[in-house]
C-alpha cells in the first residue's frame, strides 16, 4: 500500500509523529516446534528476520571432501543456510559452514577438506543453524510472503495476525527472543504503516470531497470549457500556478477504421496520454496501448502524429488511417483531444481531433496570490458556445496548515477507535491467524466527530477551502 500522492494531504511521519508508541499492533505468531531442540530463537533487524535453531551432534562422516553431520534434534536446515559447529571430537569439524544439502530434518551436509570417514558417533558437539530471511528479497518483502518462507523451513510454525500486504519491513526491531516449543509461541509487533497509509489516501479524499476540489497540486490537460460571452473564464481547479496552453476550436486530425471482418467489436479511445486500440475477437484479435508521449518531441518512438499513424500501420491487426490535417508532421500526438471508446469497422470511421487555434491574448489574475481564484482574462471575449481547451497547474505545492492537521486529527481519530477497549462497535480491525485485516474506511460521521474535537480556528479554516459558489 503506497500513498496516493495525487490526493494525500499529509505522511506517514507527520501522523506517526502524532500518535509515538501506539503506532505498534500484533503482527505475525512464530514458533520452534520441536521441543528436542536445545534452543531457538528469532531475531528482527531493519533488513533480516533471523531464525536460530542449537541441537546437540549425533554423527560424523566425510567422503570426497563433503562432510555429513547427524543431529539429535530436528535442525531446521536447508541449502544455503548458515550454521557453527563447536565441541567436536575432531575439531576439524568445527566452524563456520554454509549447507550444501539438508537429506532430512536430522542430517546436513557442507564442504569440508578432509579424509573420507566413515559415519562415526560423536555426541560432544553443539550446531548452530542460522536461516536469515532478507526483506528485500522479492519473495519476502511483505507479510504474506515472509510467512510462506518462514513454514517452509521445516519445525518453524509462524502466521500472520497483520493485514497480509504489509511490508516485511515494517515488523519491529528485537533482539534474540526466545521460542523454543509451542508454550514459547511470540507475537512479534509490526508497525501500523499499511492501516496509516491507507487512512490518510482515505482522509485524504474526504477532505477533497467536502472542499469539491483537488487541493494538492496537479496538472490538468486539455479541460474543456464554453464561452459565456464575456471576457473572464472561471476554471474548475484553483489556486492556479500557471497556464501553458489556451486554445479555441477542435480539429480533424486523421481518421482511423478497422477492416477486421470477423471481429466482435473494434474500438477507439484516447485517454490524455494514451491511444487504446481493441479488435474483439476474430484473426486480428488484439488489445494495444499506445503512449502518447512517445511521439512527441523528444519522444521514444518519434516526434509527431505523422510517426504515430506510421506505427498504427505496422502494428497492422486491421488498422487503417487517414490523414486529414497538414500539421501531422508539427503536431505532438500528446496534443490529441480526450475521446471515449469510438466504434469503428470497414466502413464507419473515428475522427481524432487535436485543438485548432492557440489563444496569447490573454492572463492569470492575481497569479502571485496562494489563494487566487483561477480566473482567466482575454483582451476580447470568450465566445459564447465555443469550445476552449485549457491545459494548466493548480492547488497547493505546500498543504495550508489547516488541511495538513485535521487530515493528521482525522487520520489519528478514526485509528484510535480500534484502540478503545471494549467498545467493539468502533473496531476497525480484525485480527486472528488468516484472518482479512479489515479497516474501516472513513465515513462523513467520523469526518464531523474529528472537526467537532478541533480548535475553533480549525474548523473554521476548513470552510475556507470549499469550492468557491459560481
Amino acid at each position: 500500500m503506497a500513498l496516493d500522492t495525487d490526493i494525500n494531504l499529509t505522511t506517514l511521519d507527520e501522523v506517526k509523529a502524532f500518535l509515538g508508541e501506539s503506532l505498534q499492533k500484533d503482527g505475525i505468531w512464530i514458533y520452534w516446534s520441536s521441543d528436542d531442540a536445545d534452543a531457538a530463537t528469532v531475531e528482527v533487524t531493519d533488513t533480516t528476520l533471523v531464525l536460530k535453531v542449537t541441537v546437540g551432534t549425533a554423527h560424523r562422516a566425510v567422503k570426497t571432501n563433503v562432510a555429513t553431520i547427524g543431529t539429535s534434534a530436528a535442525h531446521g536446515l536447508v541449502i544455503g543456510s548458515s550454521v557453527v559447529i563447536s565441541g567436536m571430537t575432531d575439531a576439524t569439524y568445527d566452524g563456520t559452514h554454509t549447507i550444501t544439502a539438508a537429506s532430512d530434518t536430522t542430517h546436513f551436509s557442507f564442504a569440508l577438506v578432509h579424509a573420507d570417514e566413515v559415519e562415526t558417533v560423536d555426541t560432544g558437539g553443539t550446531v548452530i543453524g542460522t536461516n536469515t530471511l532478507t526483506f528485500a528479497d522479492a519473495d519476502k518483502d511483505i507479510i504474506s510472503e515472509l510467512i510462506i518462507a518462514i513454514n517452509a523451513l521445516t519445525g518453524w510454525k509462524s502466521g500472520r495476525i497483520c493485514h497480509a500486504d504489509a511490508a516485511s519491513t515494517d515488523l519491529v526491531i528485537t533482539g534474540a527472543l526466545n521460542t523454543l516449543g509451542d508454550e514459547n509461541e511470540i507475537t512479534l509487533k509490526i508497525i501500523n504503516n499499511y492501516l496509516l497509509t491507507e487512512l490518510i489516501n482515505c482522509a485524504s479524499d474526504l477532505i477533497n470531497r467536502n472542499c469539491n476540489r483537488i487541493l494538492k497540486t496537479s496538472n490538468y490537460t486539455r479541460e474543456i470549457y464554453y464561452g459565456s460571452g464575456y471576457n473572464k473564464l472561471l476554471l474548475e481547479q484553483y489556486p492556479v500556478t500557471r497556464v501553458t496552453r489556451l486554445s479555441v476550436g477542435r480539429a480533424n486530425s486523421f481518421s482511423i477504421l478497422n477492416t477486421s471482418t470477423d471481429a466482435n467489436f473494434c474500438t477507439v479511445e484516447i485517454t490524455a496520454t494514451t491511444i487504446r486500440l481493441i479488435v474483439d475477437g476474430g484473426d486480428n484479435d488484439d488489445d494495444e496501448e499506445i503512449t502518447l508521449a512517445d511521439y512527441s518531441h523528444g519522444g521514444a518512438s518519434g516526434n509527431c502524429i505523422d510517426d504515430l499513424i506510421a506505427d498504427i500501420h505496422t502494428h497492422g491487426h486491421g488498422w487503417s488511417i487517414t490523414t486529414m490535417a497538414t500539421d501531422t508532421d508539427t503536431r505532438d500526438a500528446s496534443e490529441l483531444l480526450i475521446r471515449p471508446s469510438m466504434f469503428v469497422n470497414a466502413v464507419t470511421s473515428a475522427y481524432c481531433e487535436t485543438v485548432d487555434d492557440d489563444i496569447t491574448d490573454y492572463r492569470l489574475l492575481k497569479p502571485s496570490e496562494a489563494r487566487n481564484e483561477g480566473i482567466i482574462e482575454k483582451s476580447g471575449v470568450f465566445m459564447a458556445g465555443y469550445e476552449y481547451f485549457i491545459n494548466y497547474q493548480a492547488g497547493y505545492t505546500t498543504i495550508p496548515y489547516v488541511l495538513e492537521q485535521f487530515c493528521i486529527y482525522l487520520v489519528c481519530y478514526v485509528y484510535g477507535k480500534s484502540k478503545r477497549a471494549g467498545d467493539e462497535e468502533l473496531k476497525s480491525e480484525t485480527f486472528g491467524e488468516g484472518a482479512d485485516y479489515k479497516y474501516e474506511r472513513i465515513s462523513m460521521a467520523d469526518f464531523e466527530k474529528a472537526r467537532a474535537l478541533m480548535p475553533l480556528e480549525i474548523q473554521n479554516g476548513l470552510d475556507l477551502f470549499k469550492k468557491r459558489e459560481i
